[in-house]
């Protein structure tokens, strides 16, 4: 083995090698002159051994003679490329054989073929050559883990989120026979929230709020919400106070480019009365018997957030529901499907629903929004929320 020439600088990179020879003296000559230069020998008799350190001690190049016992060089190159798992290990040939075919052949595997006997700075040479694919590897390498980390990470922390947020919401009341209501979200987390409960005199009282946006941070926004409405409706606290509350609460917290609209439904089941108000969101609409609509109750306040005292307490709605009286509820996302104008999309709601009986209308929305085969797709969070009069009384009853 050469080593007349003057020895190269020591590298900037330590790369471990893999040095695969049957002949002792080769290999511990490999190993003498590699680890002067600064770098880690990995030895191996033969090609089978050569594989197996493969796969346990993930070198950075390897060097292969090609006539070795048990495995030659050629199916310990072909082996090794078969488990490299989609990463580029360099790889070179260090043999006595020099005629054209098996150069040939070794290069269908290898990056380069060095005859015996080895100059070692022309080996050298050739591996100085891999340092800068090998370093950018090995950033690339520690970025993937960091990014996997980091996605593991965040993986654990949006399962322990939406639990969490799962088991809040599971502390409302589900729905029933009188308040039929699904939330279809367009993400993990939902943007759209429907809160159901009755206060102490059996009062009912419906919230469906729907965050700008959607995923975690609209889900963050409408969270607030679901503490101030449920402790106050748990108080029996009119409706005026609940909303004014919340608007507050978002107030005080969030960021001024948020905001929420917002539905506030509460009902005096002796008296059928309903008040009402709307932030923000598509009409209310009040259907009959035979699905015609009476009445809409578009939204006369801007959105929670956005809007002032004086706007809420003059925004109040009120009507009566009866027997045979659906209040129809849903957030901008139903309307929306197909990224349709919300003219056309409120109009097609309108359309599903007409000659609708009750009992059918919750299912006749749910189908609308998902039609299969109809290109509707919902790219938005999706509220809808059905209160039947007919069920009013036999519900407070219970």
């Amino acid at each position: 083995m050469s080593t007349s020439m003057p020895m190269p600088p020591r590298p900037t990179v330590s790369l471990r090698v893999l040095i695969a020879d049957d002949n002792n003296f080769g290999r511990l000559m490999l190993k003498e002159c590699l680890e002067k230069s600064g770098h880690h020998a990995i030895l191996a008799e033969d090609g089978q051994q050569a594989l197996e350190l493969f796969e346990t001690e993930h070198p950075d190049v390897v060097l292969l003679d090609v006539v070795m016992p048990r495995m030659d060089g050629f199916e310990a190159a072909r082996r090794i490329r078969q488990h490299s798992r989609g990463q580029h290990t360099p790889l070179l040939f260090l043999s006595a054989l020099d005629d054209q075919a098996s150069k040939i052949e070794g290069l269908t595997y290898a990056d380069g073929y060095i005859e015996k006997p080895i100059q070692f700075d022309m080996l050298l040479a050739r591996l100085n050559s891999f340092f800068r694919q090998i370093h950018i590897n090995r950033q690339l390498n520690q970025q993937k883990m960091a990014s996997e980390a980091a996605l593991q990470q965040l993986e654990e922390e949006t399962e322990m989120g939406a639990y969490v947020l799962s088991r809040i919401l599971a502390s409302a009341r589900a729905p029933d026979d009188l308040v039929q209501y699904l939330v279809s979200p367009a993400s993990r987390f939902s943007g759209d929230v429907v809160l159901y409960e009755h206060s102490p005199q059996q009062e009912i009282y419906i919230l469906l709020a729907d965050a700008v946006g959607h995923g975690i941070s609209a889900a963050l926004n409408v969270f607030p919400l679901f503490q101030v409405f449920m402790s106050m409706v748990r108080k029996g606290l009119p409706l005026l106070e609940i909303v004014e509350e919340m608007n507050q609460t978002l107030c005080a917290i969030m960021p001024v480019d948020r905001f929420v609209s917002a539905i506030v439904l509460h009902i005096h089941p002796p008296t059928r009365s309903v008040t009402l108000w709307n932030g923000g969101c598509p009409p209310v609409l009040l259907l009959d018997e035979h699905g015609t609509i009476q009445r809409q109750m578009p939204p006369e306040c801007p959105p929670l957030r956005l809007a002032d005292r004086e706007m809420i307490r003059h925004s109040i709605q009120t009507l009566t529901l009866e027997a045979s009286q659906n209040l129809i509820l849903f957030s901008d996302g139903l309307v929306e499907i197909g990224r349709r104008p919300a003219s056309e999309g409120l109009s097609l709601i309108q359309q599903t629903l007409h000659g609708s009986r009750d009992g059918t209308r919750f299912d006749k929305l749910v189908n609308y929004l998902q039609a299969p085969g109809e290109g509707l797709t919902a790219h938005d969070d999706v509220s809808i929320v059905v209160v039947r009069g007919a069920q009013l009384n036999l519900s407070t009853k219970c």
